[in-house]
């Protein structure tokens, strides 16, 4: 395989046993491609190239996707990009909002940053939250006088307080912080 851009883009990326199977089954019929080819093979050291070997061109993977979208009318249009945004909200909702985790997997020098592009909560989590908010809120008897919390602060926190916040929280509170965080 070609080597990444840049010294920070080369990174270890944790699969699961299926993506790995695939993506042996792919490389094997790379090479079998090159060899077929013969001394016609020119090969980019691309992960998704032609029969030759050239590397495959961006439009031509906005094509193929936007074709697959038309054959698969039950899944929402989005751009081929938006299989990142995607995945990154995917993997923050499967984790239980780890953060640090998500960030491993998908580069970004700072949390913020996917935190702010990436996390676009599904509406799923928010009526999890809505309901377990009803559930805890609303379980006592009926009482129409609201108990008053003294662990809840009102004071002003920065983003990098939140971030050490739910980096020292239990995994459950991790989950509801980020959650909250996202909404």
């Amino acid at each position: 395989m070609k080597p990444t851009k840049t010294k920070k883009s080369k990174r270890v990326i944790f699969m699961t046993g299926p993506l790995k199977k695939e993506l042996k089954s792919w490389i094997a019929r790379l090479e079998r491609e090159e060899k077929n080819a013969g001394e016609s093979y020119r090969n980019s050291g691309m992960l998704f190239r032609l029969p030759n070997g050239t590397a495959v061109e961006s439009t031509f993977l906005r094509k193929r996707f936007a074709r697959w979208q038309e054959e698969h009318p039950g899944y929402e249009k989005i751009v081929f990009h938006g299989l990142r945004h995607s995945s990154a909200t995917y993997q923050l909702e499967v984790s239980g909002g780890d953060i640090k985790a998500v960030q491993g997997n998908t580069g970004h020098a700072q949390a913020g940053i996917l935190v702010d592009t990436y996390a676009h909560i599904q509406n799923r989590a928010r009526i999890d939250l809505a309901t377990r908010i009803e559930q805890d809120f609303y379980s006592a008897e009926e009482n129409d006088t609201p108990v008053h919390n003294p662990t809840v602060s009102t004071k002003k926190m920065s983003f990098s307080d939140i971030l050490e916040l739910i980096q020292q929280a239990d995994p459950a509170q991790k989950k509801q912080l980020t959650l909250a965080l996202l909404a």
